[in-house]
């Protein structure tokens, strides 16, 4: 019994150590499969002129379209910002600071009005350059009516050189015999250098002399037709990255031109609800000083309001009637109108919250 059970023992751990070694096997397959993996690498095959003409004309094309939409994205943005600049202007023009013009006259306070003398402009100058975007021809249909044509010019001359040769004369308006063809071919199949001459010789001369023509000249004709697309292209190219150029910086002066508007409107509200807090003053102080006939005659604190009305009045209105651009560029005098209004703004705010 002992010796049976050792001996099952001994085929257990053979079989296991037989197992072992297959998956050992089986993992060494595996990776020697894994080492022995090739990886093919496609070389890039190089663009022809043509092609890359083409790529040239396709990027100038994307470069064009793309700065033409962020262009008019951002003009659509500024027309509509000008306009509320516009509408909050024509606001405080025709109704506060007509009336508070009115009320100085009534007390006979003397307001001057700062003359600007360039017309009040707000110009978004940005146009489109029409860039004629060519389309790419290889060449290869012109190159090959001139092939054709060279092919029938080179056969044709030939056959004139050697019907002289031979005094085969032939008459285009007829059909020549065999035997003026028979002398033709075998002057030109080795006739012409003194020989016997073979006239399937003279044939396959005519025929390859007059496909090497034509072949050069359809490779001539499509290469010079390569060079001039690339030039063309590249002309094309340079002008578009210009072109892009010179519309990122129209569109970056748009963006100034934004930024100032956006500015400008809610300050001009801002002066539009001090004056009309002037007017009521000013309607107070008619009520209850009436109208005089000497500015001069009015309480010091009537006049003192007085004074800020027409500080206001001519800070805005310098604001609204300077000219925001010039030459589509945002004016330096706007700016400083809109510094100078904003630091009287701001100085009125601190002495009602003072």
């Amino acid at each position: 019994m002992g010796n049976k059970s050792e001996t099952v023992e001994v085929a257990e751990n053979n079989h296991e150590e037989r197992e072992e070694n297959r998956l050992e096997s089986v993992e060494q397959e595996v990776l020697v499969e894994d080492k022995q993996e090739v990886v093919v690498v496609k070389k890039a095959k190089p663009l022809s002129r043509n092609e890359e003409a083409k790529a040239l004309i396709k990027n100038s094309e994307a470069l064009i379209s793309e700065v033409d939409s962020e262009v008019r994205e951002t003009k659509v943005i500024v027309a509509q910002n000008v306009a509320n600049f516009e509408l909050m202007k024509a606001t405080i023009s025709n109704s506060t600071l007509r009336e508070s013009s009115s009320l100085l006259e009534q007390v006979n306070f003397e307001h001057l009005k700062d003359e600007v003398e360039e017309p009040f402009e707000v110009s978004l100058g940005t146009g489109y350059q029409n860039i004629n975007v060519p389309s790419i021809r290889s060449g290869r249909f012109t190159g090959l009516l001139l092939a054709l044509i060279g092919m029938l010019v080179t056969a044709v001359a030939w056959i004139l050189l050697a019907s002289a040769k031979t005094a085969s004369y032939i008459q285009f308006d007829k059909i020549p015999d065999q035997t003026q063809i028979q002398n033709i071919f075998l002057w030109i199949g080795g006739g012409m250098t003194g020989g016997a001459g073979d006239p399937m010789f003279g044939m396959a001369t005519v025929g390859v002399s007059a496909f090497v023509v034509g072949l050069v000249i359809y490779k001539m004709r499509v290469s010079m037709k390569e060079n001039k697309n690339f030039k063309v292209a590249n002309k094309i190219f340079e002008e578009s990255n210009s072109y892009v150029v010179n519309q990122q910086e129209s569109k970056t002066e748009m963006e100034y031109v934004n930024e100032h508007i956006q500015e400008c409107t809610p300050l001009i509200e801002g002066y539009k609800i001090l004056l009309d807090e002037q007017n009521a003053k000013l309607k107070r102080v008619i009520f209850i000083e009436g109208t005089l006939e000497e500015n001069s005659d009015y309480h010091s604190s009537s006049k003192e309001i007085m004074k800020n009305s027409d500080r206001l009045m001519r800070r805005v209105e310098h604001l609204i009637s300077v000219p925001v651009t010039n030459g589509g560029r945002l004016n330096e005098t706007s700016t400083y109108a809109l510094i100078e209004a904003k630091a009287l703004y701001e100085s009125f705010l601190s002495k009602i919250y003072a």
